[in-house]
């Protein structure tokens, strides 16, 4: 077996490449358990997408591995949520995108802990697990606009939360919490249809992942796609 560092290497330079089927099937070859390691590694990569397919990667690692057992990937996805724990020390780059890559691809997982997800934008009284680093914060914006995907049904208890970010000062949670309308498609409230029009000067940029390719977006064209979105259910 190659040593960690050069599986390392070797899954670096496939993440890298420009088919993401081909790339996924060639991390394939060495077993989920052992991709996780270095996938952990790869989320704080210095190539920003590298990173981000590196999270496109452990979702499909953990797929995997909850076909095989789900106690597996269980216990993966308690890991996950230690890392996001202020007490664990870690600041978790990447921890929230890959709970939310997870959810997407593991609908037995999704159903389980799709409100854990969900809690890391909820700023509820007392004890609550908030994310207040508003950059790690952003990653769970993405973790959700990303299971809303999926399964935009299990994304609906944050509704409100959604909403109050089309107003956040961070464009990438104005624009990820954009995204996650247009996918939800949530019966549309006059709160929810002014906050939508509002943005549609907002020019603001911010980087938008669809799962391979990195490009940028402005907050204003997702705005008018969960607009539609939106208008269509009425």
């Amino acid at each position: 077996m190659p040593s960690r560092r050069h599986l390392l290497g070797e899954m670096r330079d496939v993440l890298r490449g420009d088919g993401r089927e081909a790339a996924l099937a060639a991390l394939a070859a060495t077993p989920a358990k052992t991709r996780l390691g270095p996938l952990f590694s790869l989320l704080l990569d210095r190539d920003s997408l590298v990173r981000w397919r590196a999270v496109t990667a452990f979702g499909a690692a953990m797929a995997e591995i909850a076909a095989a057992r789900l106690e597996d990937a269980r216990d993966v996805w308690r890991n996950l949520m230690w890392r996001v724990n202020e007490e664990s020390g870690n600041i978790a780059w990447g921890i929230p995108e890959c709970m939310g890559e997870t959810l997407a691809v593991c609908p037995p997982l999704a159903r389980e802990f799709h409100r854990i997800l969900l809690s890391y934008v909820q700023d509820l009284s007392g004890d609550c697990t908030f994310i207040d680093h508003a950059p790690l914060r952003r990653g769970a914006w993405w973790a959700i606009a990303r299971l809303a995907g999926a399964a935009p049904e299990l994304c609906a208890p944050a509704l409100p939360e959604i909403v109050a970010a089309l107003g956040d000062c961070d464009p990438a949670a104005r624009g990820l919490a954009c995204l996650a309308v247009a996918r939800m498609r949530p019966d549309p409230s006059r709160t929810l249809l002014d906050a939508l029009t509002a943005l549609a000067g907002d020019r603001a940029a911010f980087d938008r992942y669809d799962g391979w390719a990195l490009a940028s977006a402005t907050v204003a064209d997702v705005a008018a796609q969960a607009l539609a979105a939106c208008r269509s259910c009425m």
